[in-house]
């Protein structure tokens, strides 16, 4: 199972991260994945609004002991919170550092090698949000994987009972075809893997199903790229693709699908009908059908 086995929760002890860690627990036990549960310190600064600043000499990177007790204290908090329901903890781990939040937690996800993040957003709106961004939209922008956004109180009523997680059954009815990206983005093997990356771009996807004619010959992930960086301009799409990929057709179930992805250790998988491609399905389609159902 190993598109869920990592889960990264950043915790600032608010209620909105706490209803994420809620949230992330429940997957975990769904996927038996492990949580990494990490907070992040601010530097040591001087002000009094949100837009602090940091004077020299006074943030204690070093400072071991405060990384100790911070880190005893994440591990109280999450065990509490992840103990709430009365069911013991999924594995989970805690990590506490200093540093800008949303770096901090992409440079983390990369060196974990994270399948998920899941993290609470605060709902800034107006002027705060102008100045100050929204950790969790630059999360999502630079995250090199999934990110699952939680908004406050919305897991306050989730609760994803074991028994069914051990059925396997499914969220909701009907096939893979009402979840799938449609008319997906496509790419051709000789194309070069500069213009693949510009069009997951402009598209805003992680995948493309790899054509040739209208058959399909293999696909293209985002993981696929860093191995040619520098040679993207000069390195054909055929290179770097997962020839003959694993296929859905649109009216498989979405448990049969899940598993498949599982099983294959992918996070997306082509829909096809004969040999023409309809759309691509994502873990990510997958993970909110869940939360909506969990939510229902």
């Amino acid at each position: 199972m190993r598109t869920l086995e990592q889960i990264l929760v950043p915790v600032d002890y608010s209620d909105t991260s706490d209803g994420a860690l809620v949230m992330a627990s429940e997957l975990a036990r769904a996927f038996h994945g492990r949580l990494l549960i990490l907070h992040l310190l601010p530097f040591d600064v001087y002000g009094a609004t949100e837009l602090p600043m940091v004077l020299p000499g006074q943030a204690t990177v070093g400072d071991e002991f405060r990384l100790e007790e911070e880190n005893a204290r994440l591990e109280r908090h999450a065990r509490k919170v992840l103990e709430a329901s009365g069911r013991p903890a999924p594995a989970f781990e805690v990590a506490v550092d200093w540093g800008s939040p949303y770096h901090q937690i992409v440079e983390y996800a990369i060196e974990r090698r994270v399948d998920l993040i899941v993290m609470g957003t605060h709902g800034r709106r107006g002027i705060r949000h102008a100045l100050l961004g929204s950790v969790a939209e630059k999360t999502v922008r630079l995250a090199p994987c999934p990110v699952l956004t939680v908004r406050p109180h919305a897991a306050e009523s989730l609760t994803l009972p074991e028994a069914r997680a051990d059925r396997h059954e499914p969220h909701a009815s009907g096939g893979v075809g009402r979840l799938m990206c449609k008319a997906p983005v496509t790419v051709g093997p000789d194309d070069m893997l500069s213009d693949a990356h510009a069009r997951m771009v402009h598209a805003g996807v992680r995948h493309l199903p790899v054509v040739e004619g209208t058959r399909l010959v293999g696909i293209l992930s985002d993981r696929d790229l860093p191995a040619h960086v520098g040679q993207l301009a000069r390195t054909r799409v055929h290179v770097a693709m997962t020839p003959n990929p694993a296929t859905v057709a649109p009216d498989v179930s979405v448990e049969i699908a899940a598993r498949l992805m599982l099983d294959r250790g992918v996070r997306a998988l082509p829909v096809v009908e004969g040999e023409r491609v309809i759309g691509v399905l994502s873990a990510s389609d997958i993970l909110e059908d869940y939360v909506r159902a969990a939510r229902a």
